[in-house]
């Protein structure tokens, strides 16, 4: 490497093409820099998808040679070898890019269960093959990678807050100060990073609470006795929290607009376009869109002031569509506007995936029960979800789950046949089955059934939530083994 590049950071390699970051990008954000944003592809029909702070499915790529890696959630390295999955015979020509040219009809309810597929012998095993490859897990992990297992560890505290923001630093520091031995769990590298990219003044974290970061809690057993995460640096072992009391101070998440082209590479959630901005110093787009339910003005302001050209503020209600066939070129609400990204800053919702499984009861289709007295919810997370704007004819292309490829036109076949039960309609179409696990994908879909049905969402039961939520790779979980008594 050459003066000149150990001076400008760090250097990867994207599809076999060189790129620099600095030292502290995610390989996300130096992609973006690069001006790189298409990431992914959607499984179906090969729709360009790219960070979105919505959906995981738009930032997973293969790392040095491991599958199903989040971008967003790797630091660029020297030498780090990435490259884009769904993709044959490789990223740099891939003929499976046709498949947007297919009908969307050809595909309702996936190739699995559509027509198209073979039965038995030669043509079954070769149409399982494709659709391993539109699903990108048609190379398994390199043979050199170690499978050996990861050792975990087991933390018995007073209380577990979950959630670094400022709810949840605030929340552990009083525990703290009533004496009481606590851990956080944060999935961000470091604290309170929504606040932080927004400039407002956060209290510091107590010396004596111990600090998990860069981890997911992704299940929560025996009604919150037993709760478990796994850090997304997958060389560092999982582990298992036995608190006596829990708090759940998650926040809340933007849900990307219900209209066309929510999909698309250069729509971005407020935190992830802030991050973007204030932490990498990255702009998220040229000519920026901003829409919310009240939080739009603010949030355009901060980006303002981080040097992003805002070219539009306005409800996200009166969004009609988001324009563009690999990116975003423009939206239209009262009038069509020219712009490269789309930030939404609202409605806001709560992942209900930790409460659920707390709370979950039922033998054929569980739901969700009042939590358990150990456990509560504090900060923004307490203040309930944000009401989803949904007409009550969409467009048939527009994406309900970009994850599993699933329109609102897929989803108006079944409900407009009488069928009504989303967790039904989650099986007829796997909605929601990606690694998004349900979020935000089941909150689109409620909102659109009960738009169709001229209904309230909230009569509808949700699919249920199950661990985990979020990636756990094998090795993390076989060192979980005898850490945790079994069932009785």
């Amino acid at each position: 490497m050459s003066h000149d590049e150990q001076q400008a950071g760090v250097v990867f390699f994207w599809n076999g093409s060189r790129i620099r970051a600095e030292q502290s990008d995610s390989v996300a954000a130096a992609l973006w820099r690069a001006g790189i944003i298409t990431l992914a592809r959607s499984r179906k029909l090969h729709r360009a998808l790219g960070y979105s702070g919505s959906y995981p499915t738009g930032v997973l790529a293969r790392v040095n040679g491991r599958p199903n890696v989040r971008l967003d959630q790797v630091r660029a390295q020297d030498g780090l070898v990435v490259e884009m999955q769904n993709t044959w015979p490789s990223p740099r020509f891939d003929l499976l890019r046709l498949a947007q040219f297919l009908p969307s009809k050809a595909v309702y309810g996936g190739f699995e269960h559509g027509a198209w597929m073979p039965r038995s012998g030669l043509a079954y095993r070769l149409a399982e093959r494709a659709m391993a490859n539109l699903a990108g897990v048609a190379r398994p992990a390199d043979v050199t990678i170690q499978a050996l297992a990861v050792p975990g560890e087991c933390v018995a505290v007073d209380c577990l807050v979950v959630g670094g923001g400022p709810a949840g630093i605030s929340e552990a520091n009083q525990r703290t100060a009533l004496g009481e031995t606590v851990a956080l769990v944060t999935r961000g590298e470091s604290l309170a990073r929504f606040a932080g990219s927004l400039g407002m003044a956060v209290e510091p974290l107590h010396p004596q609470v111990r600090l998990f970061a860069g981890m997911e809690l992704f299940g929560v057993y025996r009604e919150g006795a037993i709760m478990v995460g796994s850090p997304h640096d997958n060389t560092r072992g999982a582990v298992v929290f036995e608190p006596r009391t829990a708090v759940l101070a998650t926040g809340r998440r933007s849900i990307p607009p219900l209209v066309k082209g929510n999909q698309l590479p250069g729509v971005l959630d407020a935190h992830s376009a802030l991050q973007l901005a204030a932490i990498h110093n990255v702009i998220p787009g040229s000519r920026v869109a901003v829409v919310g339910t009240g939080a739009e003005n603010a949030v355009a302001e901060r980006l303002a002031a981080l040097g992003v050209k805002v070219v539009h503020q306005g409800r996200v209600e009166e969004l009609v569509e988001i324009e563009g066939r690999n990116r975003v070129t423009a939206i239209r609400a009262a009038a069509q506007i020219r712009c490269d990204a789309v930030v939404h800053a609202g409605p806001w919702r709560i992942d209900p995936s930790l409460d659920f499984q707390a709370s979950g009861d039922g033998i054929f289709q569980m739901q969700a029960r009042p939590l358990p007295g150990s456990m509560s919810v504090v900060g923004a997370a307490a203040l309930g979800d944000e009401r989803i704007s949904a007409r009550r004819h969409l467009h048939p292309d527009t994406l309900i789950c970009p994850c599993m490829d699933v329109t609102a036109g897929e989803l108006y076949c079944h409900i407009d046949d009488g069928e009504t039960d989303p967790e039904v309609l989650k099986r007829l179409t796997s909605c929601g089955m990606g690694t998004c696990q349900g979020f935000p994908c089941w909150e689109h879909m409620l909102a659109m059934l009960a738009a169709r049905m001229g209904t309230e969402p909230e009569i509808f039961a949700r699919p249920t939530h199950r661990p985990p939520r979020r990636s756990i790779t094998v090795a993390q979980a076989a060192g979980l083994a005898g850490l945790v008594e079994p069932d009785r």
